[in-house]
């Protein structure tokens, strides 16, 4: 950035003494405003900021002093620095006036020359720096305000995401709450329909009636599956200490959970406890096991382990099966609502079941996530805080 050249006002009723005070102070090349009276002074005055004045006590009408006290009635004014100049030897009463008045040096004719520039460049530099200050203090504020008001509007743009997302929240809560009673008495008739009138259908009827009750199931499935993600953002969030073993023992038991034939599902001992919501907790680990059971090879038997492993006050929850596994290109893909990989007819799902997971584990104070590949199944994880 250049530096602003300042400005040095000369004040003095003799033009000789100006244009030699002019000529010592041009070396510093700053510019000079010369004033022949106290008047023409205070219009230089009127015009422009001056880091310093040079100013004459003996001047016929309104004398150096006189000029001082006018300046300083002017707040604009009040701390800029005055030197005196005078060709006489003043009085310590004479001095003090000077310096109540607000002068910050007295000089004696002949002035020299460096002591001039010396004292003078001084307080250039001050009005430099000062000016340097100011400007940054200026570029400091307005960028604040900027700031500011961006924030304002991040705020803004938060509170209405924040009030979009719960309507839609809402919205999905009662419609997938609404659809599950209609749907049930759609799977119901189709049943009745299959037991009571099958008879009177040809093949092409009875295979159609089939397709509306395979369809009515699905689709409550996939109901009840938006049901348990909305539900997720109205849960009780204070976290409690949860007991893993006792969680997936409740899980087997009030999920009707059936291991398949030959299945194996290994629960390792010593699992650490977690702070947790139980309910979004068992939520999770029943969806984490019964893709692992259910994502498996047609000729392959299913083996599940469970274990956990704790450090830095964080307790990591493994899910690890020999399923088909999953591309390492979709291991995020995966976590997403509705979001499906591999074979999506050969094994059916609604594509909300890891969203759930993901979503619960968030809410908690945790995270999840998968390690797999192709062909060598898949260890799925959630990490939450670790129990006291």
């Amino acid at each position: 950035m250049t530096e602003q050249k300042a400005n040095i006002l000369l004040v003095d009723d003799q033009p000789g003494k100006l244009i030699a005070h002019e000529a010592i102070l041009q070396e510093l090349g700053q510019n000079i405003v010369k004033a022949t009276n106290g008047r023409e002074a205070l219009e230089c005055l009127l015009k422009q900021d001056f880091a310093v004045i040079l100013l004459d006590v003996n001047m016929p009408g309104m004398d150096g002093f006189e000029t001082a006290e006018l300046i300083r009635q002017r707040p604009r004014f009040e701390k800029t620095p005055i030197i005196f100049i005078t060709g006489y030897n003043t009085s310590d009463i004479d001095r003090l006036k000077g310096y109540r008045l607000g002068a910050v040096d007295y000089m004696f004719l002949p002035v020299i020359a460096e002591v001039l520039k010396a004292k003078v460049s001084v307080f250039v530099e001050l009005a430099q720096q000062t000016a340097v200050i100011k400007k940054q203090a200026e570029y400091l504020a307005f960028h604040n305000q900027e700031q500011a008001r961006k924030l304002e509007v991040i705020q803004q743009l938060n509170e209405e995401l924040r009030e979009a997302n719960e309507q839609l929240e809402t919205f999905s809560y009662s419609v997938s709450h609404d659809l599950r009673a209609p749907l049930r008495s759609l799977q119901g008739f189709s049943e009745v329909l299959l037991e009571d009138y099958a008879q009177n259908l040809d093949e092409d009827g009875r295979l159609y009636l089939d397709r509306i009750k395979a369809a009515s199931i699905q689709m409550e499935q996939l109901t009840r599956d938006l049901l348990q993600y909305c539900r997720i953002a109205r849960e009780d969030m204070t976290p409690q200490a949860v007991a893993i073993d006792a969680l997936l023992k409740d899980v087997m038991s009030m999920n009707n959970f059936i291991l398949p034939p030959g299945g194996q599902l290994i629960v390792r001992e010593g699992l650490s406890r977690v702070l947790a919501n139980p309910t979004l907790l068992g939520q999770c680990l029943s969806n984490l096991l019964n893709n692992a059971f259910k994502f498996v090879a047609p000729e392959v038997v299913p083996h599940v382990e469970i274990w956990t492993e704790r450090t830095n006050g964080r307790v990591r929850i493994l899910v690890q099966d020999n399923g088909i596994g999953i591309d390492p290109a979709h291991h995020q893909k995966v976590f997403g609502i509705f979001e499906r990989v591999g074979n999506v007819k050969q094994h059916e799902g609604t594509g909300i079941g890891l969203a759930i997971v993901a979503r619960a584990a968030q809410r908690m104070g945790g995270h999840c996530g998968v390690d797999s590949r192709l062909g060598a199944g898949s260890r799925f994880w959630i990490e939450l805080p670790a129990a006291p």
